[in-house]
């Protein structure tokens, strides 16, 4: 059975440990330029700031609860995670779990000191830093980033362009967004327009292995989309359901 919980808000201090406090603190206030917030693609609003909130806090707690007993309610993982960040627990059983996702997260477009493409905040690079920083780097890394949005994850490879403790793996549209500020990731593949299952799938299965052998990571995150399917114009590939699924498959 699939157990649903409201996404918690994150706490500043932890989006804090990837984003630049000024940026933080005036998006949060409203006191973002008129440019910065086209930039995003969206205008400011109270409920936009707790959905951003909301999505980063969904995948903080994510995490937390795929580290531990899997036996232990969501709800009760929650309560730790908070518990933990706020410094009323200093314990923490670091048991590997059953995998956890978070349905509104994968903004891979927010950078350190601004947000752009639909992203405020970078919710896997705060989710990273956060479990490195109360868990410890031995616990934890190398962590991988699977990235299979049909757009690049631009922010979270200049994020960590200099961490070698974390591994981007991206593979997205040659054609698609973005364009001026695509950066460079661990590994970047590019597909052409109109790829098919086949040829996904085909590409994917041989990198796969690659990735968990070399680096044999302790923590992966599965920016998953559903972009790449062909009925969305703007995502410019070909893939059907069935090979989407099959693509999920094959990560899982």
């Amino acid at each position: 059975m699939v157990e649903f919980i409201r996404s918690p808000l994150a706490f500043t201090e932890d989006i804090t440990r990837v984003h630049d406090e000024d940026y933080v603190s005036r998006y949060l206030k409203g006191e973002l330029t008129d440019k910065e917030n086209r930039t995003i693609g969206f205008p400011w609003s109270p409920s936009s700031v707790k959905r951003s909130l909301a999505s980063t806090g969904g995948t903080l707690a994510a995490t937390y609860a795929v580290l531990q007993d899997p036996d232990i309610s969501v709800a009760a993982q929650v309560d730790t995670w908070r518990a933990i960040i706020t410094g009323a627990c200093n314990s923490f059983r670091l048991t590997p779990g059953v995998p956890s996702s978070q349905v509104a997260g994968g903004t891979h477009h927010a950078f350190a000191g601004h947000g752009e493409g639909f992203c405020v905040f970078n919710d896997i690079a705060v989710a990273i830093k956060s479990a490195i920083s109360t868990l410890g780097e031995e616990a934890v890394c190398p962590v991988l980033v699977i990235d299979l949005d049909v757009h690049q994850g631009n922010g979270t490879a200049k994020i960590f362009e200099d961490d070698p403790r974390i591994v981007t793996f991206s593979m997205h549209g040659a054609n698609n967004y973005p364009w001026k500020t695509r950066m460079k990731s661990t590994y970047d593949i590019e597909l052409d327009d109109k790829t098919d299952d086949a040829r996904y799938n085909q590409v994917l299965a041989e990198w796969l292995p690659h990735l968990f052998e070399v680096h044999e990571p302790r923590l992966v995150f599965y920016q998953a989309g559903v972009d790449a399917l062909h009925e969305d114009s703007f995502g410019r590939l070909g893939m059907t359901r069935d090979g989407l699924m099959r693509r999920n498959e094959m990560v899982y």
